[in-house]
């Protein structure tokens, strides 16, 4: 009873502390703005009507609508609470998925709990632009965790729990959870020898299948199926990399295949150095999910930039990275606490240095270049925390130094923190574009319509639409759902070429006027003369169509707001 708590107790900082200070949280920065405003339409259909974001819904395939409705119906609950309550139990999952991987080698609770946090520092990938721990509540998110924890149930010998965390991933996310899946499939093939173990794994395969497929059938609010099959029209391909490289893995690999092979070639060889203590299960995953992560990115360039199937911008296969990366840390991790058993002082210093590089930079051969001061910084971290780690684990070797371990990686979260302050420049003005959500919220209509029409790729209006349940006209990040619908592509692209890809002027801003929005929303510095704003705080602006329309003079700055941009 009393390990139970401890352990419990342990799962839960590693948690805290990971969700809180690196490699942290977010809402409405990312791929929330586009998931919310879908759960807000399927929870309340009268708001979001005419938002292009909320009628084109992706979620048939996974149960994060359901859930997190489901959640959102427990009285004081709003959907950014059912959202990071799932996040925080998925992270907690995986934080014991790594416990458990690291006790199958037969490493003590407290070296596994060492372990297991290093594993949660995470690892963002550049070029499929997917992170090991998401800081987003996404399903993607969701089902990483459940993955290491199925993991971890089967390296201990527990495949009908295994078989219900693999499930409930797939049932969050198919194509990130299809690898885990295809493992267990070709070991109960190939290897005769874990086929008793995987077999009652298998069973619940099927058994998630189904119920996935039935769910599916009951989906409301679909509006257009996604594309499975066919031939990506050459229009939307190229949409597609106008938005975003991340599914064309040509924009990208060029530059970051070598980082990956690195990365890959640094799991393999801890990989070889702990093989004795591995178990046959282990040893399929730490060969094989790898490796589906480096064969992603030809799979991907044949399937789409070859054969251009619709499906695969929508699964992204070359996210199965994460796996090469999270692989390489956790074998690592473990090679080097093996080293210090062993009193390998050397050896430990360059395995804790590779754990602690692919999560402060996953182009992990940048962090050799101090070409900046977050490659100063990532750099000196890295080696800092290594001899750190060397310290604590060999130089005072003992049960009471053990003690102290976990101070490596709480350390490690705040160097995390600091590197991403120094390689992030970018400021969200949240209160003040809070301010103007609540305003819309309490004083326009539910189906009223909002423009920015001078936010060209910032993501502040994503965040007033989650946060004031009004419809944009476009924005910048409702992109993502390109890869999704083909429709989507067309509408999306004529509003954002008509309204925000070149730079804002007041005379084009007069051009948008015969667009059916009612609302359009400035920064302080587009301050428009001689016409009253309906609402205004210390850096927006927000006009009434209406008032624009009927002016006497044609839209122009304010005489300080000129003086500002001549600034």
């Amino acid at each position: 009873m009393r390990r139970a708590l401890l352990l419990s107790v342990g799962i839960a900082l590693v948690t805290y502390f990971e969700f809180a200070v690196f490699p942290g949280h977010s809402y409405l920065r990312g791929e929330t703005q586009v998931y919310v405003p879908m759960l807000e339409r399927l929870d309340a259909p009268g708001y979001l009507s005419r938002d292009l974001v909320a009628t084109h819904p992706h979620l048939k395939y996974t149960i994060y609508d359901e859930v997190t409705l489901s959640l959102r119906e427990i009285p004081g609950i709003n959907f950014k609470t059912a959202l990071v309550i799932q996040q925080l139990i998925w992270r907690a999952a995986s934080v014991f998925g790594a416990f458990l991987l690291a006790r199958a080698v037969g490493l003590s609770d407290l070296l596994s709990f060492l372990v297991a946090a290093l594993l949660n520092l995470g690892a963002t990938l550049a070029g499929p632009g997917v992170a090991l721990v998401e800081r987003e509540p996404l399903p993607y998110g969701f089902a990483v965790g459940l993955i290491l924890l199925g993991m971890g149930l089967l390296a201990r010998g527990k495949p009908l729990l295994a078989g219900l965390a693999g499930g409930l991933a797939l049932l969050y996310d198919i194509p990130i959870a299809a690898s885990f899946w295809l493992v267990i499939v070709l070991a109960a093939i190939f290897d005769r020898d874990l086929r008793p173990l995987f077999r009652p794994v298998l069973t619940s395969l099927f058994v998630f299948a189904l119920l996935l497929a039935n769910l599916a059938q009951l989906q409301p609010g679909v509006v257009e199926s996604q594309a499975v099959f066919g031939k990506l029209p050459a229009r939307v391909a190229d949409l597609q990399r106008y938005w975003s490289s991340s599914a064309w893995v040509s924009l990208w690999a060029g530059k970051e295949i070598w980082s990956y092979l690195a990365i890959w070639l640094c799991g393999m060889w801890a990989t070889a150095r702990i093989w004795p203590i591995l178990n046959r299960q282990m040893r399929w995953f730490l060969i094989a999910l790898p490796l589906f992560g480096i064969v992603s990115i030809p799979v991907s360039f044949l399937f789409l930039e070859k054969l251009r199937w619709t499906l695969i911008p929508q699964i992204q296969p070359a996210r199965e990275l994460i796996f090469t990366a999270g692989m390489a840390v956790l074998t690592s991790s473990i090679a080097g606490v093996r080293a210090a058993l062993e009193r390998r002082e050397w050896e430990t210093f360059v395995w804790f240095f590779v754990v602690f590089a692919i999560p402060f930079q996953t182009r992990i051969l940048d962090v050799l270049r101090v070409s900046s001061p977050a490659h100063l910084a990532e750099l000196a971290f890295s080696l800092v925390l290594a001899g750190l780690s060397v310290y604590l684990l060999i130089q005072h070797q003992g049960r009471k130094a053990h003690r102290f371990v976990l101070i490596i990686p709480l350390l490690a979260m705040f160097a995390g923190a600091t590197v991403c302050r120094l390689g992030n420049t970018r400021a969200i003005h949240e209160n003040e574009i809070a301010d103007v959500a609540d305003w819309a919220e309490a004083n326009t209509w539910g189906s009223s319509m909002f423009l920015f029409p001078d936010a060209g790729r910032d993501l502040y209006p994503g965040i007033f639409r989650g946060e004031s349940r009004r419809a944009l006209w476009v924005d910048w990040r409702s992109g993502s759902l390109l890869n999704f619908f083909e429709s989507f592509a067309n509408d999306w692209w004529d509003r954002w070429h008509e309204t925000m890809q070149e730079s804002f002027s007041p005379q084009r801003m007069e051009r948008m006027l015969s667009l059916p929005v009612d609302y359009f929303v400035l920064r302080r510095s587009h301050e428009l003369a001689d016409v009253k704003p309906a609402f205004a705080n210390r850096e927006f602006v927000v006009y009434d169509s209406r008032d624009l329309r009927k002016a006497s003079n044609p839209l122009r700055l304010a005489s300080g707001a000129l003086q500002k941009t001549s600034n």
